[in-house]
């Protein structure tokens, strides 16, 4: 057996050898008598058949000037496996050393599980002891790193796949049965869903045929009885009088219903102008009632403590004043104020209505939600939005408080960003006329200084309100002053 394959390698080598060359087709092409060699040479022969005619090398044959060659591409396939073969057989003919061994010592077996190669010696433990039944003991082979799965590196080739035409581990083996199991189920699903719909089909035109059956009959029926035609057609009609008549009841409700609702929000809203009407009477005259009494008693500058309210005179259409004077909140929708040149008119803010000019004096406020509380001359501007913002002018400075918690001190146009943030809503403000300084502080279980001004007061100061958002809710109450 040896010798037949011998001799069938020899005879194929000779079969895949270039008549040119004499070496196994690289690149093989044949000519148009059927014979061929390797591209190389062809080009070679050209190259010195500059006088004497191309002609095969075996036939003789002569193809003209114009010399048709194609690549034979079964050919090249199979002359490049055999010559892998063949490098394969010539590394094994070198012998395979023991790994166990330190020296060249020829190997006599190979444990496919184990992976290494094993003289005489060391080999015993494999045949002896019984921890090593299961490892399977082959010829000695060089090629361990090329029997490793190249997907499961762990895996040693042991299956030939005829599908794929290589050799697979025992992984691969496993999840091609998984995948052909999986086709398999598929292939039965789709064969089931096909026949239970082709039923359901059938099913579906034999119903559709027995009522088209059944309308026939009926048709028939009406024609040959009038009298049932007509009676069948007065029930018909009282039906879809009935019908008719509720449709016109739905319609009538609905109508009545959206008529209902109109006047109900055309007089709800008739019923907030007038309750804004009245707020702002009452506070003009809370106001007015106010500034009389403190003429009668101090003037504002040495009113220290009593009731500290605020100027309804300049409060922006945007925000709403407490009855009491000492709260304010941002609106959405702008109330209907009396018309006053003292009136912020775009920037949502609020003076106090009293003013000092000289002394110490600290101001406790409660703030929430987005809001600017500032110190401010009463000669601010009024008018626009920019120009008036507390901070945004020399006459105003102001501690700012935003949606995200941040906090920022304020003077004209120059913004300082505060480290920290509020762990009260409490703040205190602090004017020193002597000391020519102004300073906010969060008001806790004790007192933290936020950020303190210095500046040289000239005019009186009031305490301003500025608030931004309606969502979330964003007031301010002045809570006590001193």
């Amino acid at each position: 057996m040896a010798e037949e394959d011998g001799n069938g390698r020899m005879q194929l080598e000779e079969m895949l050898t270039c008549p040119v060359c004499q070496d196994i087709f690289k690149d093989p092409r044949q000519l148009p008598c059927g014979h061929s060699l390797c591209m190389g040479c062809v080009e070679k022969m050209i190259d010195h058949a500059s006088d004497v005619p191309f002609r095969c090398p075996d036939c003789r044959g002569y193809f003209g000037q114009i010399i048709g060659v194609q690549k034979s591409y079964t050919l090249a396939n199979i002359a490049e496996e055999f010559r892998v073969n063949r490098n394969r057989m010539v590394q094994d003919l070198k012998g395979v050393c023991c790994d166990c061994c330190s020296d060249n010592t020829p190997a006599f077996k190979t444990c496919l599980k184990c992976e290494v190669s094993m003289c005489k010696e060391h080999v015993k433990p494999h045949l002896e002891l019984p921890a090593f039944t299961g490892h399977q003991l082959v010829k000695p082979l060089s090629d361990l790193a090329q029997r490793k799965c190249p997907q499961h590196e762990d895996e040693v080739l042991r299956y030939y796949c005829r599908t794929s035409g290589r050799y697979i581990c025992n992984l691969c083996a496993l999840e091609n049965k998984q995948k052909n199991l999986a086709t398999e189920t598929c292939t039965i699903m789709r064969r089931q869903i096909t026949e239970y719909m082709d039923e359901r089909f059938r099913s579906l035109q034999e119903k559709i045929s027995d009522s088209t059956h059944a309308v026939r009959q009926l048709k028939a029926e009406i024609r040959s009885d009038n009298q049932r035609s007509g009676s069948v057609n007065s029930c018909f009609n009282s039906v879809t009088v009935v019908l008719l008549c509720l449709w016109f009841i739905v319609l009538y409700y609905a109508y009545h219903y959206s008529v209902e609702n109109q006047k109900l929000t055309e007089a709800w809203d008739t019923q907030q102008k007038h309750v804004h009407r009245m707020y702002s009477n009452i506070a003009e005259l809370m106001v007015d009632y106010s500034e009389r009494s403190r003429k009668e008693t101090k003037p504002p500058e040495t009113q220290d403590e009593g009731n500290f309210m605020l100027d309804l005179d300049s409060v922006s259409p945007f925000l709403k004043v407490s009855a009491d004077l000492q709260t304010v909140q941002r609106v959405k929708t702008k109330l209907d104020y009396s018309v006053s040149k003292h009136r912020f008119t775009e920037a949502p803010q609020v003076l106090s209505s009293h003013c000092f000019s000289s002394g110490t004096h600290v101001w406790e406020v409660e703030a929430e939600g987005y809001w600017d509380i500032a110190v401010s001359y009463k000669s601010i501007q009024r008018l626009g939005k920019d120009a008036s913002a507390f901070g945004n002018n020399p006459k105003s400075w102001s501690l700012m408080h935003n949606d995200k918690g941040k906090l920022a001190a304020y003077h004209n146009r120059i913004k300082m960003a505060l480290s920290g943030s509020l762990q009260s809503n409490r703040i205190a403000v602090m004017v020193n006329f002597d000391k020519g300084s102004i300073t906010f502080s969060s008001v806790d279980i004790k007192t933290t200084k936020l950020h303190e001004f210095s500046a040289e007061l000239t005019e009186p100061v009031c305490l301003g309100f500025g608030l931004y958002r309606v969502d979330p809710i964003s007031k301010a109450s002045i809570i006590r002053a001193s």
